[in-house]
Parts: C-alpha cells; structure tokens; sequence
C-alpha cells in the first residue's frame, strides 16, 4: 500500500481527462452520497423539531444545536471532497 494520498492516487488513474475520471471515480461518489444522506437526515430532523417544539427560545438553541451537530459532521467530508476535486466541490 502506498503513503501518497488518495486524491493524488485519483489524479494519477486519470485516462480520459482528469476532471471527468474524477467525477466518476466510486470514491467521489461514494462521499457525495454520504454527504446527500447527512443533509437528508438533518432537514428531516429539522423539520420534526420545527413542528413539535413550541416557539420558544428551547427551540430555537435545539435548531442552532442541531445545524452546528450538521455542520460538523459534514466537515470532514467536504474537505475530502474538495481535495480530490481540487478545490471544485
């Protein structure tokens, strides 16, 4: 196994462009997927807590608590991303 990061492993398979083997590869893919399925489950978690808190100042720390919990569970992956697209995600 090789010490170089995956995202210059990517660029290197590159046989037909670098920007389309890029977007096709499986682990792009695969981390665009994670990130629609993290974002799905904080609007459905959003807008349960929408409807069934009261308006109040609990509901409204509860949402910023909730945003920021999304926010840092896409971190990591967005970064990764943006790495093996070069700075493009």
């Amino acid at each position: 196994m090789s010490d170089q990061p995956e995202s210059h492993l990517i660029s290197n398979r590159s046989s037909a462009g670098p920007a389309e083997s890029v977007e096709d590869h499986p682990l792009v893919r695969s981390l665009r997927s994670i990130l629609r399925e993290i974002d799905d489950e904080y609007e459905r978690e959003r807008e349960s807590l929408r409807r069934t808190l009261p308006d109040t100042s609990v509901k409204d720390r509860t949402l910023a608590m909730l945003k920021a919990r999304h926010l840092q569970r896409r971190e990591n992956y967005v970064m990764e991303l943006s790495a093996l697209l070069g700075g493009r995600a």
